[in-house]
């Protein structure tokens, strides 16, 4: 368990660098854009998907550091309230309902696949199938279904030795 939680950790830890990478990528995109077209009267066609393809990466594999450091919106407001056999009745929902989640987001991919990896961005010159932009939905979709099932997993064998936790 102990490896399984450092993995993912780790796994948070370079996704938080990604959306860095992906952050910086967008506003020198669009800098670069606004420059080129105001100073030199030109404008740079791949601009838009370009940010269209960065934007997806930050916004999907911005989920899995935000699940990994409890992040994401709950019902704390439910939670919070709730004591005994309901909190836990209510902490195994949650984290079930997320593993569907990441389970959909992965099928998701694989049922997309035969279709956008053979669409092609018109504006680069190169092939780029358009499944560079549905990746991303595929490794968080992973990473929250892995998260997901290691807290069920930590959950119930916290519960088994006796011990309640809280979170």
């Amino acid at each position: 368990m102990k490896l399984c939680k450092k993995i993912t950790a780790g796994v948070a830890y370079v996704a938080e660098i990604v959306c860095m990478l992906m952050i910086a990528g967008l506003v020198f995109m669009i800098v670069a854009e606004l420059v080129n077209r105001n100073f030199f009267g030109k404008s740079f066609r791949a601009t838009i998907e370009i940010c269209g393809i960065e934007f997806l990466w930050m916004a999907f594999i911005g989920l899995i550091p935000l699940y990994c450091n409890s992040g994401l919106m709950r019902l704390e407001f439910l939670v919070s309230r709730a004591h005994g056999k309901t909190a836990q009745i209510l902490y195994f929902a949650n984290k079930v309902f997320s593993l569907m989640l990441g389970v959909v987001m992965v099928i998701a991919f694989v049922a997309q696949y035969p279709y956008v990896s053979t669409r092609f961005y018109s504006t680069f010159s190169f092939q780029l199938p358009y499944t560079v932009q549905y990746v991303p939905m595929a490794i968080s979709g992973a990473y929250i279904a892995v998260k997901s099932l290691e807290q069920i997993v930590d959950r119930a064998l916290h519960l088994t030795r006796g011990q309640d936790t809280e979170g």
